[in-house]
């Protein structure tokens, strides 16, 4: 049994779109469910309107990516799903990927979780990624494989070499689960893919991609909550697995401070969301549970 986890966040008419995709797949042996993250009343009420009471779930309060997605992997976890399938709700399918997924972890007993390919919805002949690799330099920098790259470029294949999978779109076996643990939410929003990756790789799993299942995705918007959740969590994450955690912290320091001293003389202009970087640099920097808002 495998359960697909959409998690909604003010984007019913996107989650609306995605839940019913999945449920004309008509597969016994897929239960698709919607969580709720207290969305405005409009998207609730819409949501409560257009989903059977059974496929949904209202969370009291925002939960983060992980707080709320895990909510719906304890519940699969706990009506015997096999596999659980987290999806965002600007994620578009296609009726074959979900069978290669499931035959991607019934082939590779070790794999804890395998992800798609995913191509750009606002330029379909692009790729977005192909997997996720993270870089332990001083910028603790991550990257998407093959991104903007035309994807008839790209032979599709299944390929173990990646650091994580992209959480917009992440299949995970259950068994893994169990035995790694659900996402941490300490993040809150931004690197609970990353995390719980590394972990699983930590404990012997193996992590893959297998680019003959494709979804297709819309690119986020990069506002202050982007800026803020990523430099605190890149800190969070390298404080956590980085060998050489203060040059990290000195590079994004000095970076933030040189900005700074090149406006203050007139040299340049701060670019944009200054502000949240350094606010996210602090939050990361006590490891504190502090939010944008």
């Amino acid at each position: 049994m495998t359960y697909a986890v959409i998690l909604n966040y003010n984007s019913w008419q996107e989650s609306l779109i995605l839940y019913t995709s999945l449920v004309e797949l008509s597969r016994p042996d897929l239960k698709v469910i919607v969580l709720d993250n207290n969305s405005s009343e409009t998207d609730k009420n819409h949501l409560e309107r257009n989903i059977p009471a059974g496929d949904f779930i209202q969370n009291k309060q925002n939960l983060g990516y992980a707080g709320g997605n895990n909510v719906g992997v304890k519940k699969a976890l706990e009506e015997g799903a096999e596999y659980i399938w987290i999806l965002n709700p600007d994620i578009r399918i296609t009726t074959s990927s979900l069978e290669i997924l499931i035959n991607s972890l019934e082939k590779n007993p070790k794999l804890a979780a395998v992800g798609p390919r995913i191509r750009s919805r606002e330029n379909p002949d692009l790729i977005f990624t192909d997997g996720e690799n993270l870089i332990l330099d001083k910028e603790c920098r991550t990257f998407h494989l093959n991104y903007n790259v035309p994807f008839k470029d790209i032979a599709p294949r299944i390929n173990f070499d990646i650091d994580y999978i992209d959480g917009s779109s992440i299949f995970i076996r259950s068994q893994a689960l169990l035995d790694i643990g659900i996402f941490s939410e300490h993040y809150f929003l931004y690197f609970e893919e990353t995390d719980w990756c590394l972990r699983a790789r930590s404990k012997g799993w193996k992590i893959a991609i297998n680019s003959n299942a494709e979804v297709f995705n819309i690119t986020s918007e990069k506002g202050k909550l982007f800026h803020f959740y990523m430099n605190r969590n890149r800190l969070i994450l390298c404080k956590k697995y980085h060998p050489d955690f203060r040059s990290v912290l000195w590079f994004h320091a000095k970076k933030l401070f040189e900005e700074l001293m090149n406006r203050i003389k007139g040299e340049a202009y701060l670019k944009p969301y200054y502000f949240a970087r350094c606010k996210g640099f602090l939050a990361g920097l006590i490891k504190s549970k502090l939010t944008w808002t």
